[in-house]
């Protein structure tokens, strides 16, 4: 346990090296989801706040959307930007073919690296989906009719989207140390935006999902088995060989 602790340490450590980059990627983090505050507290949150018969559920409504994209942004740009980046500079430099020399089991290897990559996405996350409840709540909400958290929303964007992103960064990891980074690579760019639009469509066409119930809870951690699943059946490729020969 001690090894996959140092080994975590020490990739997060050279993930975050790029200054520039980090500071690029979660800037634009922030950007989007500060934009996305504003839009909703502009055109939604504080017409309907200050009406004096205000709609709970509407506000109830319009807060779970901006911490579901909150909770989401901070894993997404991380896996994006740092996901099968750090995979492809790993296997050019040889850094997998020195792990697999040293006593760590190849379990070690593929679950040290994959958390090295979920937890600063993890913690940003979290941080921005507290910074936003707390805001969004005080500035517009307490005023008039009190703090609003709708316990599924708690849920989904404080457990059940960090689940996803923790299983969808063990398939990109999977996926790029038994095979072509590249194909990781894929993986990793098309998550954020292909589940966003799937949820998107979901939320307009389906009068049954509403992201502050149960039923919509329920279908994302039906995503995180099936993602789980599909890690599960492609584990056996996790072979000392295959990661040899996928140099």
């Amino acid at each position: 346990m001690k090894n996959i602790f140092m080994l975590i340490s020490t990739n997060i450590k050279n993930n975050f090296s790029s200054k520039s980059v980090i500071i690029i990627w979660y800037g634009t983090g922030l950007f989007i989801l500060a934009a996305l505050i504003a839009l909703f507290a502009i055109l939604l949150i504080s017409p309907e706040a200050n009406r004096i018969s205000p709609d709970i559920s509407k506000l109830k409504l319009y807060l779970g959307i901006i911490l579901f994209s909150a909770s989401i942004i901070g894993p997404g740009i991380n896996l994006s930007a740092l996901g099968a980046t750090s995979m492809i500079k790993e296997k050019a430099r040889g850094n997998i073919q020195s792990l697999l020399a040293t006593p760590l089991k190849l379990k070690e290897i593929w679950l040290g690296k994959s958390l090295a990559i979920f937890i600063p996405g993890l913690i940003f996350g979290e941080l921005l989906t507290l910074i936003s409840l707390f805001a969004i709540n005080y500035i517009f909400y307490v005023p008039t009719v009190g703090f609003l958290l709708d316990p599924w929303i708690a849920i989904m964007s404080f457990l059940i989207i960090p689940i996803i992103f923790f299983c969808i960064g063990l398939l990109v990891y999977l996926v790029g140390i038994t095979g072509k980074p590249v194909n990781a690579n894929i993986i990793a760019q098309a998550f954020l935006p292909i589940y966003m639009n799937i949820i998107i469509q979901i939320l307009i066409q389906t009068a049954i999902f509403d992201i502050t119930s149960w039923p919509f809870a329920l279908a994302n951690i039906g995503l995180a088995v099936l993602i789980m699943v599909i890690v599960i059946i492609l584990k056996p490729r996790l072979t000392r060989e295959r990661i040899t020969l996928s140099y």
